[in-house]
Protein backbone atom coordinates (compact mmCIF):
# COMPACT_ATOMS: atom_id res chain seq x y z
CA UNK A 1 0.00 0.00 0.00
CA UNK A 2 1.61 3.25 -0.80
CA UNK A 3 2.59 5.44 1.72
CA UNK A 4 2.06 9.80 1.32
CA UNK A 5 5.25 11.48 2.58
CA UNK A 6 5.17 13.16 6.17
CA UNK A 7 5.27 17.12 5.65
CA UNK A 8 8.66 18.59 6.05
CA UNK A 9 9.71 21.15 8.34
CA UNK A 10 12.93 23.45 9.86
CA UNK A 11 12.89 24.41 13.30
CA UNK A 12 11.88 27.83 12.29
CA UNK A 13 9.20 27.04 9.93
CA UNK A 14 5.48 26.94 10.32
CA UNK A 15 4.56 22.96 11.32
CA UNK A 16 2.89 21.22 8.55
CA UNK A 17 0.44 18.41 9.05
CA UNK A 18 1.44 14.95 8.83
CA UNK A 19 -0.66 13.58 5.32
CA UNK A 20 -2.84 10.61 5.55
CA UNK A 21 -2.09 7.48 4.28
CA UNK A 22 -4.48 5.37 1.84
CA UNK A 23 -6.61 3.05 3.55
CA UNK A 24 -6.66 4.77 6.79
CA UNK A 25 -9.16 7.63 8.35
CA UNK A 26 -8.32 11.00 8.39
CA UNK A 27 -10.63 11.74 11.99
CA UNK A 28 -8.78 9.43 14.62
CA UNK A 29 -5.50 8.30 14.94
CA UNK A 30 -3.80 5.33 17.72
CA UNK A 31 -0.97 6.80 19.83
CA UNK A 32 0.86 4.44 22.02
CA UNK A 33 1.15 5.47 25.83
CA UNK A 34 2.52 3.83 28.73
CA UNK A 35 -0.05 2.56 31.42
CA UNK A 36 1.01 5.82 33.82
CA UNK A 37 0.80 8.70 31.06
CA UNK A 38 -2.84 7.27 30.24
CA UNK A 39 -3.43 7.60 33.94
CA UNK A 40 -2.06 10.75 34.15
CA UNK A 41 -4.90 11.48 31.72
CA UNK A 42 -7.57 9.84 33.67
CA UNK A 43 -6.79 11.38 36.62
CA UNK A 44 -6.50 15.03 34.43
CA UNK A 45 -3.00 15.48 35.80
CA UNK A 46 -2.56 16.07 31.75
CA UNK A 47 -5.16 17.97 29.76
CA UNK A 48 -3.49 18.33 26.36
CA UNK A 49 -1.65 15.97 23.60
CA UNK A 50 1.66 17.58 22.41
CA UNK A 51 2.76 16.34 18.80
CA UNK A 52 6.21 17.31 17.12
CA UNK A 53 4.03 17.27 13.71
CA UNK A 54 0.70 17.98 13.60
CA UNK A 55 -2.32 15.57 12.32
CA UNK A 56 -4.70 16.52 9.76
CA UNK A 57 -7.60 18.84 10.91
CA UNK A 58 -10.09 16.92 10.48
CA UNK A 59 -9.22 14.24 13.31
CA UNK A 60 -11.41 14.08 16.52
CA UNK A 61 -10.58 10.83 17.85
CA UNK A 62 -7.52 9.61 19.56
CA UNK A 63 -7.27 5.60 20.22
CA UNK A 64 -4.68 4.90 22.99
CA UNK A 65 -2.74 1.78 22.75
CA UNK A 66 -1.09 1.22 26.07
CA UNK A 67 1.96 -0.60 26.12
CA UNK A 68 3.86 -3.35 27.99
CA UNK A 69 2.33 -5.32 29.96
CA UNK A 70 -0.85 -4.15 28.46
CA UNK A 71 -0.62 -4.38 24.84
CA UNK A 72 -4.51 -3.06 24.26
CA UNK A 73 -6.48 -0.15 22.83
CA UNK A 74 -7.92 1.07 26.10
CA UNK A 75 -9.45 3.96 25.98
CA UNK A 76 -10.34 6.56 23.40
CA UNK A 77 -10.34 10.37 23.59
CA UNK A 78 -12.17 13.24 22.21
CA UNK A 79 -10.08 16.07 21.21
CA UNK A 80 -10.46 19.77 19.95
CA UNK A 81 -8.87 21.48 16.94
CA UNK A 82 -5.56 21.92 16.65
CA UNK A 83 -3.65 24.36 19.07
CA UNK A 84 -0.69 26.74 18.18
CA UNK A 85 2.22 28.26 20.01
CA UNK A 86 0.77 31.02 22.52
CA UNK A 87 -2.80 29.58 22.51
CA UNK A 88 -3.40 27.74 25.68
CA UNK A 89 -5.23 27.83 28.59
CA UNK A 90 -5.21 27.51 31.53
CA UNK A 91 -1.49 28.09 31.94
CA UNK A 92 0.28 24.88 33.94
CA UNK A 93 3.88 24.46 33.23
CA UNK A 94 3.65 22.50 30.27
CA UNK A 95 1.63 24.72 28.52
CA UNK A 96 3.15 28.09 29.49
CA UNK A 97 6.62 25.89 27.84
CA UNK A 98 4.62 25.50 25.02
CA UNK A 99 3.08 28.67 24.35
CA UNK A 100 6.50 30.13 24.14
CA UNK A 101 7.36 27.58 22.29
CA UNK A 102 10.22 25.63 24.47
CA UNK A 103 8.32 22.68 25.01
CA UNK A 104 10.21 19.67 23.35
CA UNK A 105 10.54 16.25 23.39
CA UNK A 106 14.04 15.96 24.08
CA UNK A 107 15.13 16.17 20.57
CA UNK A 108 12.50 18.06 18.45
CA UNK A 109 10.46 21.00 19.55
CA UNK A 110 6.17 20.50 19.81
CA UNK A 111 4.55 22.25 17.35
CA UNK A 112 0.79 21.44 17.88
CA UNK A 113 -0.87 20.55 20.98
CA UNK A 114 -4.84 18.81 21.39
CA UNK A 115 -7.09 19.40 24.39
CA UNK A 116 -8.69 16.20 25.35
CA UNK A 117 -12.13 17.42 25.85
CA UNK A 118 -13.88 14.16 26.77
CA UNK A 119 -12.06 10.16 27.76
CA UNK A 120 -14.04 6.70 27.19
CA UNK A 121 -13.12 3.50 28.49
CA UNK A 122 -13.96 0.76 26.27
CA UNK A 123 -15.64 -1.93 27.29
CA UNK A 124 -13.67 -4.52 25.40
CA UNK A 125 -10.38 -4.19 24.71
CA UNK A 126 -8.46 -4.54 21.64
CA UNK A 127 -5.87 -6.78 21.74
CA UNK A 128 -2.72 -6.96 19.75
CA UNK A 129 -2.93 -10.32 18.98
CA UNK A 130 -6.44 -9.40 17.68
CA UNK A 131 -5.10 -6.19 15.81
CA UNK A 132 -2.51 -8.50 14.24
CA UNK A 133 -4.64 -11.49 13.19
CA UNK A 134 -7.45 -8.93 11.36
CA UNK A 135 -4.55 -7.40 9.41
CA UNK A 136 -4.66 -4.11 11.07
CA UNK A 137 -1.23 -1.79 10.94
CA UNK A 138 0.24 -2.52 14.27
CA UNK A 139 0.47 0.29 16.69
CA UNK A 140 4.28 0.97 16.65
CA UNK A 141 5.85 1.29 20.19
CA UNK A 142 6.56 4.54 20.28
CA UNK A 143 4.50 6.97 18.04
CA UNK A 144 1.27 7.48 16.48
CA UNK A 145 -1.08 6.97 13.20
CA UNK A 146 -3.63 7.65 11.40
CA UNK A 147 -6.26 4.54 12.47
CA UNK A 148 -7.19 2.14 9.19
CA UNK A 149 -10.43 2.32 7.64
CA UNK A 150 -11.87 -1.18 8.98
CA UNK A 151 -10.39 -1.07 12.46
CA UNK A 152 -11.86 2.28 13.06
CA UNK A 153 -15.17 1.24 12.23
CA UNK A 154 -14.38 -1.69 14.19
CA UNK A 155 -13.54 0.64 17.60
CA UNK A 156 -16.43 2.84 16.65
CA UNK A 157 -19.26 0.20 17.35
CA UNK A 158 -17.85 -0.71 21.23
CA UNK A 159 -19.43 0.01 23.62
CA UNK A 160 -17.97 2.88 25.97
CA UNK A 161 -18.01 4.35 29.76
CA UNK A 162 -17.51 7.95 29.57
CA UNK A 163 -14.75 9.32 32.38
CA UNK A 164 -15.06 12.60 31.89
Amino acid sequence: MPRAARGKKSGSSPAVPSAVPLGRTDSAVLITVSKAELQKYINREKKFLFKVNPWCDKVTKVWFYVKDPVKCITHVAIVGPMKKHGELQPLGPSNAAFNAGILNNGRHRYNAAYEITSLQKLSREMEFMYIASNGYTKPTSNGNMYVDLAMAEELDGVDTQRIF
